[in-house]
């Protein structure tokens, strides 16, 4: 499946929804484009929402450090909403689990640029370690 694109503003951020697949080739050459011309714009706070993203490769990730570094240098920022638990699994797998700034919802990561806002992000480890637990058992002997 490619990646599609679909552009928003909300209070001077950036949004994109992305849809289908963030992978080696194809789809990872479209998003550095479009990221690129958002550059160009002068567009340095950008909220990805990720509820949509079917496939995130190793490439995938790597170009989302490229976009999170590249807003840093920038003055900018990038935030994730809407990640999907498998998605959150590679960011820990990968040790990068505390790199992005990771939300439940987009409202929350609009909001995370500006400081007067509280807003809480995605304890990643946690949720991932709950998602870890194995089973309880029932009807046996327990050691």
């Amino acid at each position: 499946m490619s990646l599609e694109i679909h552009h928003r503003e909300r209070e001077g951020i950036e949004i994109l929804n992305l849809e289908g697949n963030l992978t080696l080739g194809e789809e990872d050459l479209l998003f550095r484009d479009e990221f690129q011309r958002l550059l160009s714009l002068c567009r340095h706070k950008v909220v990805l929402n990720c509820k949509n993203i079917e496939e995130l490769d190793s490439v995938g990730v790597g170009t989302l450090i490229w976009a999170q570094e590249t807003l840093e240098k920038l003055g900018g920022n990038l935030a994730l909403a809407n990640v999907k638990v498998e998605h959150l699994e590679l960011l820990v797998v990968l040790k990068l689990e505390a790199f992005f700034a990771v939300f439940d919802h987009e409202n929350e990561a609009v909001n995370s640029f500006f400081p007067e806002r509280r807003v809480g992000r995605v304890d990643v480890l946690k949720l991932v370690r709950t998602l870890m637990k194995p089973e309880k058992k029932t009807g046996g002997k327990q050691k």
